[in-house]
């Protein structure tokens, strides 16, 4: 069963979640849970099994079981990255990572972990992986899917990403 959010998962979610899938949408009002419903038709979702209007507060009210992920901002990632605490996944597209990137950070697309992440996240033992893209959303997606597939110790970049990392002395490289 998959869960749908509005405003986090609608533009993204035919890259992370499988179309055949069953789906409860969760949305702040039904009428906002309706227009969800046909946009995640549009792109071929069929099996909708239902809505919750009031969010994620509605679901917790409800007594569901929910899960949460650490976060982090951009300069604590930097100061734990200095530090040998961290390892980074870098979420986002080829192109934007060309413009620049953390030397040694694993580089996957965040749509490309839906299925199931390579070994080498999969098989971690190590210290915390921090999750980010360029701001926020796409690391959160992806956090999401890491979790799916077992990958635990995992950190969600908030409100900023890898490129900032530049402003906080972490010294990003150009190109490939």
């Amino acid at each position: 069963m998959a869960y749908v959010v509005p405003d986090r998962d609608r533009g993204d979610a035919v890259w992370v979640v499988d179309p055949d899938s069953a789906v409860v949408v969760l949305a702040a009002s039904d009428e906002q849970a309706r227009r969800l419903a046909r946009m995640l038709e549009a792109v071929g979702f069929r099996d909708l099994r239902d809505y919750l209007a009031g969010g994620i507060t509605a679901w917790r009210e409800s007594g569901r079981s929910f899960e949460t992920t650490e976060a982090t901002d951009v300069s604590t990632l930097a100061e734990r990255l200095k530090a040998g605490e961290v390892d980074l996944l870098d979420v986002r597209e080829e192109d934007e990572r060309r413009e620049g990137h953390v030397e040694g950070a694993a580089d996957i697309p965040y749509h490309e972990l839906r299925d199931a992440p390579p070994a080498e996240l999969r098989d971690r033992n190590a210290r915390p992986l921090a999750v980010a893209c360029s701001a926020g959303t796409r690391s959160s997606l992806a956090v999401s899917l890491l979790k799916r597939h077992g990958v635990d110790r995992v950190l969600h970049v908030a409100d900023g990403g890898a490129a900032d990392l530049r402003e906080h002395g972490v010294e990003l490289v150009k190109g490939d």
